[in-house]
């Protein structure tokens, strides 16, 4: 059961269409609670100070925060159900140590945050927030394009590089979501040798681990990870992608440089990042 959703959020445009991506969400799921977490910042300092001991004091863009986060939490429950609570946390931190230390204490099973698409990629997939909190959050972190209004999860895709799968794999917290949603899992595996990876033993261990969930494998072969992705998603009609941040692993091949152009289906449906 997820019974509470932690919204980080900055309250742009981006950021409350992942908000209302989350009460969507929250009524598939049963949620009962949203916490949305906002961290304030002094504002960038572009002259160099004539006095170096003085202190820049937060108290202004305190208040401004709390303004604003008061301002987001009423859009949220006016488009709300009575049965789905929305708490409201702020305060000056580090956005990803503060994410980590705010879902221990309120108790979050999820986060969700959003991120630009379209023209701004490279801007804000490279070094976005989302990301690095993804990268790093002891939570599943879901991450919701602009372009990807809600759409009821039934179909989620799991990709796997097939290795390390016992060591790598969130078995549970992915149990607890399909659970949750009653939705279909797919496994995809891009590779040069499909007919190796379907006799694989990684493959049987992820099957052992599924056992019960009746995984729809699927093993693609095409040199750009990212066009094998995409197309399979639009293809088969995913709601959700799955992926498990880990050292030069498949995330760290989604969310580079070299790959801005050819990740539109980011655009198109949200992604989740789920560490073990």
């Amino acid at each position: 059961m997820i019974d509470t959703i932690l919204l980080p959020s900055n309250f742009s445009a981006t950021a409350t269409h992942a908000g209302f991506y989350a009460l969507e969400l929250a009524k598939q799921l049963g949620t009962k609670k949203i916490v949305v977490y906002h961290t304030y910042e002094t504002a960038d300092v572009t002259e160099p100070m004539q006095d170096y001991g003085q202190v820049i004091s937060t108290e202004p863009f305190r208040q401004e925060s709390l303004a604003k986060l008061n301002t987001f939490i009423e859009t949220l429950r006016s488009k709300a159900t009575n049965d789905i609570t929305i708490e409201a946390y702020h305060s000056y931190a580090d956005l990803t140590s503060a994410v980590n230390e705010i879902a221990s204490i309120v108790g979050a099973q999820l986060v969700v945050m959003g991120i630009a698409g379209g023209s701004k990629l490279k801007e804000t997939v490279v070094g976005s927030h989302s990301v690095t909190v993804a990268k790093h959050a002891n939570t599943p972190v879901i991450i919701v394009p602009t372009n990807a209004d809600y759409k009821k999860i039934e179909e989620v895709l799991l990709v796997s590089d097939l290795k390390e799968i016992e060591e790598t794999n969130p078995v549970s917290t992915i149990k607890s979501f399909l659970d949750a949603t009653q939705a279909k899992l797919l496994v995809l595996n891009v590779t040069a040798h499909p007919e190796e990876a379907a006799a694989s033993n990684e493959k049987h261990k992820l099957d052992e681990l599924y056992q019960g969930y009746n995984p729809e494998y699927h093993f693609v072969t095409n040199p750009d990870f990212n066009e094998a992705v995409d197309t399979f998603v639009a293809d088969k009609g995913v709601d959700l992608v799955i992926v498990v941040p880990k050292k030069h692993g498949i995330f760290e091949s989604i969310f580079t440089t070299n790959h801005t152009k050819t990740l539109a289906f980011h655009s198109k449906v949200p992604l989740m990042a789920a560490h073990k």
